[in-house]
């Protein structure tokens, strides 16, 4: 037998394994001690770079209200030195919010969301600052130093599309911040941080719009004013003594031309001059047909039973090249109110030997005219050359451009002058304005209230109407909010109208209503999505015919008065939204429209919760 193998001593554990572990144990230790020391060192350093942003933001947004004021009030210099100091701090603020620690910290767990708002609140402000109002001051400064004038009937136009292209820029660029800061979900922020970032949104969306007005002015001022080739465009003067929804019945017409800046007065008409059409000069839509009636495309007087003044004007428009053989680019209105406002500006104007003034405007049109000229064709003569001759005097070039310019505003800002652009992308940018009177497809007019008055009287006696419109109260409940609203109407007619005052006036009873009575149509508008819930006349609740117009439930409410009565209606509708309460410092703005007469303006803002 051979010997046995010889035994293969077993492998004993050595220490090198066991120096391999401790070494690696150690190299992780030390690397997390050194992520450790790394992250607090870019804790660190986003702390500093996030104190010294917040010195700058919150220095910054102390000053930019100054250059918001200037730019208001149309002081170019004034906003471009309050900018030269705000611009320095949101420029620092946004490079210590900017980099990868910052794009790092924006994507960590719990504190991301905060870090990505402040990081994106530096960036909005320092782009506002620095491509936004720049353009907007230095066109304030061109307005204010005298750069747009009015001279011999001719706009200078040279400042406006010098201006254009920046603007053009600035608003681009403005919609890129609103839809960043829009974007930012107050939901996912901390408490410390959400009320000034709602509080950002809000003065973005703000500045927006007056981003917005600059862009549009610059751009449709020009065309509008013939830059591009000659415009025309027709002049409908309102009758305020006869309400339809946008002011009043047109009581006569003017034509103006424009080119290259140049403004000029061209023929004058009655309304007498303008059809009838039987059967209607286009269709309309079946809500305007049940809501107004045919003869709103049968009448030029009856065009603007409607609110929306795009449809009332295509109407106009149409009826007037039908009747005169002339296309127009547009139209606009005024109203005698609107008239007096131009008056302050211009000084008083002499027509037919009778002195018109600021002062006595809206009487001698309204009511002496009917009580010394014949009715009809002569004191629809007498208002269009009142009309023409105000418009004379505006353009003369002998008025103060800021005098002028503030009463446009004034008369703007209470609906009573309305435009219409025939030209597509044009009327897109009028749309959203106070002047487009589009109550229909407008964004701006979605939320919008409105209260329009129609005279059933086919007379003259809406001069005696005294009406205020309100807003009585707003509340959140489980369906969403709702809105109370009162009218109150009153005659004071004489009274013995029905003797004392001529029967054109009176109306004479041809509409059923009798002499010196007021009869007045209410339509009452919800906003869109809406419905009016009760109707309160006098204190008795009742009823109201309803019609679907444009996705609005539009309610129809007749009102007649004696002279010396007074009537109140009161209305409540709801709107849209999720239900629940709201804080008291929770609030939005939205428009109240109604028809603009002798004594209240047809625009107003008001405040209401946001419930949900």
């Amino acid at each position: 037998m051979s010997a046995p193998d010889a035994a293969v001593p077993t492998p004993q554990p050595t220490d090198r394994p066991t120096k391999r572990k401790g070494r690696t144990a150690g190299w992780v230790i030390l690397f997390l001690f050194l992520l450790l020391v790394a992250l607090l060192v870019c804790a660190g350093l986003l702390a500093r770079d996030a104190l010294a942003a917040r010195s700058s933001l919150t220095e910054a947004i102390e000053k930019v209200p100054a250059v918001e004021e200037a730019l208001r009030s149309g002081d170019g210099a004034a906003a471009e030195a309050a900018l030269a100091e705000v611009q320095p701090l949101t420029a620092d603020a946004r490079s210590n919010t900017d980099g990868p620690l910052w794009w790092l910290a924006g994507h960590a767990p719990l504190f991301g969301a905060d870090v990505r708002a402040f990081s994106t609140a530096a960036w909005a402000l320092d782009e506002i600052t620095q491509d936004v109002l720049p353009p907007l001051a230095a066109a304030a400064a061109t307005v204010s130093e005298g750069g747009v004038q009015v001279h011999d009937g001719t706009v200078d136009l040279a400042p406006l599309t010098a201006a254009a292209p920046q603007i053009e820029s600035a608003a681009g660029t403005m919609s890129t911040v609103v839809d960043r800061v829009d974007a930012l979900d107050v939901a996912d922020l901390h408490d410390e941080l959400a009320g000034p970032v709602v509080d950002l949104q809000d003065k973005v969306d703000t500045l927006d719009g007056l981003v917005t007005t600059a862009h549009r002015t610059t751009t449709l001022l020009p065309a509008m004013l013939g830059s591009d080739g000659p415009r025309t465009y027709l002049v409908m003067a309102l009758n305020s003594a006869e309400l339809r929804s946008p002011g009043g019945i047109p009581g006569a017409f003017a034509v103006i031309g424009t080119e290259n800046g140049t403004i000029t007065l061209g023929g004058q008409a009655a309304t007498s001059a303008v059809g009838p059409f039987p059967g209607g000069i286009r269709p309309l839509a079946p809500a305007d047909e049940e809501l107004f009636g045919l003869n709103m495309a049968v009448y030029v007087q009856d065009t603007v039973f409607t609110p929306d003044f795009p449809t009332a004007a295509p109407l106009a428009a149409a009826m007037w090249e039908a009747s005169q053989g002339q296309v127009v680019d547009g139209v606009l209105t005024l109203d005698p109110v609107a008239l007096s406002y131009l008056l302050e500006a211009t000084g008083p104007v002499d027509v037919a030997g009778t002195t018109i003034d600021a002062g006595n405007a809206v009487s001698t049109l309204l009511s002496d005219a009917y009580a010394e000229l014949e009715p009809g064709d002569e004191t629809d003569a007498f208002f269009a050359a009142v009309a023409s001759s105000v418009m004379s005097a505006a353009l003369s070039g002998g008025t103060d451009t800021g005098s002028l310019l503030d009463a446009v505003r004034r008369a703007t800002s209470e609906h009573r002058v309305l435009v219409w652009s025939s030209h597509e992308d044009e009327q897109d940018l009028l749309s959203d304005t106070v002047i487009s009177g589009d109550i229909s497809s407008s964004d701006r007019a979605a939320d919008t209230i409105g209260v329009f008055f129609n005279d059933a009287t086919a007379g003259k006696m809406d001069y005696y109407l005294d009406s205020t419109v309100q807003h009585v109260a707003s509340e959140c409940s489980a369906s969403g909010r709702t809105d109370t609203f009162r009218v109150d109407l009153t005659s004071n007619a004489p009274a013995d109208a029905a003797t004392d005052l001529p029967w054109y006036v009176t109306g004479g009873g041809i509409s059923g209503t009798p002499p010196g009575n007021i009869r007045t149509d209410l339509f009452l508008y919800p906003p869109r999505g809406g419905r009016i819930v009760n109707t309160i006349a006098d204190g008795t609740l009742t009823g109201s015919k309803v019609v679907d117009s444009h996705g609005r439930a539009v309610a129809t409410l007749p009102r007649e008065l004696s002279p010396g009565q007074s009537t109140s209606v009161t209305f409540t509708v709801t709107s849209d939204g999720t239900g629940g309460a709201s804080s008291s410092s929770d609030t939005r703005q939205i428009d109240l429209w109604s028809t603009p007469t002798i004594h209240q303006g047809g625009l107003a803002t008001i405040e209401v919760p946001v419930c949900g």
